[in-house]
C-alpha cells in the first residue's frame, strides 16, 4: 500500500469515527451530589439528598455534542422538615430547566485575518523588494441561550425508623428518628 492510499485509509477511518461519535443521542444524566453509603444526621430544614441533572448539548444534526458539553437540566432535593410523632417527614422538590442551548449557540467564532504588505524601493541604486505577512484574529462571542425553570409541586414523605424510599434510583433509609433530628443513610 503506498503512502497516498494509507493517507486516504486513515482519513476515511477518522471521518467514520467522527461520524459515529456525532450519532450519539442527546441524553439527560442525573448525579447524586450528596455523599452516600454513610450514616448522616440532619436537623429540620437540612437537605439530605441533592441531585443535579445535565443534558447533552445538541449539535447541528440533533445529536449529542462531540466534545461532551452539557447544559443544566434541573435538580431534585429531599429536605428533612422535622418529625411527626415517630416519623421523619421529608419533602421532595423537583426543578426542571428547559433550554434552547445548542453547540452553535454556545460556541464562539474565530476568524483569522491575514495581511500581506509589499515594500519596493532602492538602496544606493539597488532595487529592493520585501513582503511582510501579519495575522490577526477576530473573535465573535457565542450568542448564548435562554433557560427557564419549572418547579413541580413538592411531595411529602413520612418514614419511620427502618423504613426506606427510592429516589432517582437511590435508597434513602431512616436509621433513627429523634424529636429534633434524623439519622439516615443513602444507598
Amino acid at each position: 500500500m503506498n503512502a497516498m492510499n494509507k493517507s486516504l485509509a486513515s482519513s476515511a477511518l477518522f471521518l467514520s469515527a467522527l461520524a459515529l461519535a456525532a450519532c450519539t443521542p442527546v441524553e439527560t444524566k442525573t448525579s447524586l451530589l450528596t455523599p452516600a453509603n454513610q450514616v448522616r444526621s440532619a436537623g429540620p430544614g437540612d437537605i439530605v439528598m441533592n441531585f443535579q441533572s445535565r443534558r447533552s448539548l445538541p449539535n447541528i444534526v440533533g445529536k449529542a455534542d462531540l466534545f461532551g458539553r452539557t447544559t443544566d437540566a434541573g435538580q431534585m432535593t429531599v429536605r428533612y422538615l422535622g418529625t411527626r410523632g415517630t416519623q421523619a417527614v421529608f419533602e421532595r422538590s423537583d426543578v426542571t430547566v428547559e433550554s434552547n442551548a445548542t453547540t452553535m449557540s454556545e460556541t464562539p467564532l474565530i476568524f483569522p485575518n491575514t495581511t500581506n504588505t509589499n515594500v519596493n524601493g532602492s538602496i544606493g541604486g539597488t532595487p529592493v523588494s520585501a513582503t511582510a505577512t501579519s495575522t490577526s484574529f477576530q473573535y465573535i462571542p457565542p450568542r448564548g441561550s435562554s433557560q427557564y425553570a419549572t418547579a413541580a409541586r413538592p411531595i411529602q414523605i413520612a418514614l419511620s425508623e427502618g423504613q426506606s424510599v427510592k429516589v432517582e434510583g437511590r435508597t434513602l433509609r431512616v436509621i433513627r428518628v429523634s424529636p429534633t433530628s434524623v439519622d439516615y443513610r443513602i444507598e
